[in-house]
């Protein structure tokens, strides 16, 4: 008797959450937002990205002679600042 009242149970638990059920809808294609401002190609290699708040990175770049230049992007207006950091090797 306990077997049929756990397996009715059971049943008719299943049977609710299967009739709660919905189908999810398909979500657009995320919008980025406005388009960037082109990345000179003389600044190099991208190897970094340093995340400074929700809207604002700066990118790290390895040029030929392997000397560093960081720029610092504003994802929320799509912008790039014109003022590099410059980091030498020898």
């Amino acid at each position: 008797m306990h077997r049929n009242a756990t397996f009715l149970l059971a049943t008719l638990s299943l049977a609710s959450m299967l009739s709660s059920c919905e189908r999810i809808q398909q979500r657009a294609p995320t919008d980025f937002g406005p388009e960037m401002d082109n990345i000179p190609l003389e600044y190099g290699r991208l190897v970094s990205t340093v995340p400074l708040t929700d809207f604002v990175s700066i990118l790290w770049f390895e040029q030929a002679d392997q000397s560093l230049v960081g720029v610092r992007v504003n994802t929320a207006r799509g912008s790039i600042s014109e003022a590099v950091i410059r980091i030498e090797r020898k």
